[in-house]
């Protein structure tokens, strides 16, 4: 081959190889632009509930003195309408249920029971209840302690009198942590959560309540929609335990960290619970026809230990809540 042959041959490489190039780019990029294409219009991907926890427990809900199914319903709220599940964040079609810990009296349980009555200023010996369960009681005082979660609720006899003046709520809030912080049983998400004083009539009493912070922007309710489980009633202040005429403690860990899906109802298949007597109400309306102002999810914090922290849809209007089971019902057994 001669020296021109080589380089006509060199050159019809280059170009053939050139030509590959391009056509291989060309190519890729073309593959590309389809792929995308394709993929954006494949049908979203729909998240599945892992239901882990399996057939969950039905909520522990206070026993109520009419049936849910005793009234007849109109909803009045903002939209004319029920939400609608699917359709934002605050009514996901799946939804966390978490794991409510547990806990255990241990060999330091008894000792700190008698700790906390003598805070009370109670020097009495314990009145052995059960193996969990000791009673306190000394000059018109009680406490009651639970061994196992360190629950308890105290009682004094007291006259209040119609004079004493209260304090104002944000002192009264401040004053109630400081002394449950004093007792050795303040939780951070207390802290952190929402609060409510009831004040009597003649504004010489309060109820202080304090509830769990929300979880993923949901309440967390209780049997009782105005008081929490962890509260006290007071004359005067709360920054002085004389002044507490009672002080509940209940509260259960909630484990944020541990958690199943599971899929919940449609606000009608709710509404249709309430008017079907499955629903509870919490606060009764003197009439017969309610009007429901507003439906929203949050959590049930039961009184009573239960394993799994479920959330429930709220039916509210004036004089008026009740609640019911959101998660489906073929995922929800006995109580």
């Amino acid at each position: 081959m001669t020296l021109s042959q080589t380089a006509i041959l060199t050159k019809q490489i280059i170009t053939i190889s050139i030509s590959l190039l391009i056509l291989g780019l060309v190519s890729f990029i073309g593959y590309k632009i389809w792929y995308s294409n394709y993929l954006s219009h494949l049908p979203p991907v729909e998240e599945k509930p892992d239901t882990k926890f399996g057939l969950l427990p039905m909520p522990d809900f206070p026993q109520s003195s009419v049936s849910s199914s005793n009234f007849s319903y109109s909803i009045d709220t903002s939209t004319g309408n029920l939400p609608k599940v699917g359709t934002g964040t605050d009514f996901e079609k799946i939804i966390k249920v978490y794991f409510i810990t547990k806990t255990f009296a241990t060999l330091l349980s008894s000792e700190n029971s008698k700790i906390l009555a003598e805070k009370f200023n109670i020097k009495s010996q314990p009145q052995i209840i059960s193996d969990t369960r000791y009673r306190f009681e000394d000059n018109g005082k009680s406490l009651t302690v639970d061994l196992d979660s360190g629950n308890f609720a105290f009682q004094k006899e007291a006259a209040i009198p119609d004079s004493e003046g209260l304090e104002d709520d944000k002192k009264l809030v401040a004053d109630f942590e400081k002394n449950l912080q004093n007792l050795s049983v303040l939780k951070e998400d207390l802290l952190s959560g929402r609060s409510k004083i009831l004040r009597q009539k003649s504004g010489s009493l309060a109820q202080i309540s304090l509830w769990p912070k929300s979880i993923e922007n949901k309440l967390i309710l209780t049997p009782q929609f105005d008081v929490s489980p962890v509260n006290a009633k007071v004359y005067k202040s709360a920054d002085n335990l004389e002044n507490y005429i009672s002080l509940n403690f209940t509260y259960f860990p909630i484990d944020t960290s541990t958690f199943a899906t599971y899929p919940i109802k449609t606000s009608e298949q709710a509404l249709e619970d309430l008017k079907s007597g499955k629903g509870v109400v919490v606060i009764e309306s003197a009439k017969s026809q309610v009007s429901i102002t507003s439906v929203y999810l949050s959590y049930y914090f039961s009184e009573n230990y239960t394993p799994y922290l479920q959330p429930i849809f709220v039916f509210e209007g004036p004089h008026f809540v009740a609640y019911v089971p959101a998660i489906s019902s073929e995922f929800v057994g006995a109580k």
